[in-house]
């Protein structure tokens, strides 16, 4: 979680994109952010995404496990970057507190 944490301040001085409606495409950006971190990101179902004025995603994702099922609803945290991409900074629990604790 540190890891994440200070990842995320860092982040948070690049230029941010201004914030919008969400679009298929944002969610489609997401869910290539998510290839380093589940092991079917294209099996992702996002819901709940959320967007602030900094450029700061949260929402959550469900995606098959390795047995091949859902495990279930997760939050995650990503930027969204000033060229348009993402990053997704992290997936589970903390990842759902930082968001509450930045109020998105």
């Amino acid at each position: 979680m540190l890891k994440s944490l200070l990842l995320l301040c860092g982040l948070s001085f690049a230029i941010p994109a201004f914030a919008g409606p969400v679009t298929s495409q944002d969610i489609s950006g997401i869910k290539l952010a998510m290839d380093d971190r589940l092991k079917d990101s294209e099996s992702a179902k996002i819901k709940s995404v959320r967007i602030a004025p900094d450029g700061t995603v949260c929402g959550l994702v469900n995606a098959k496990n390795s047995y091949g099922a859902y495990a279930g609803y997760e939050p995650f945290i990503a930027m969204k970057l000033s060229t348009g991409e993402f990053y997704v900074l992290g997936v589970g629990l903390e990842s759902g507190q930082l968001c509450t604790s930045k109020g998105i």
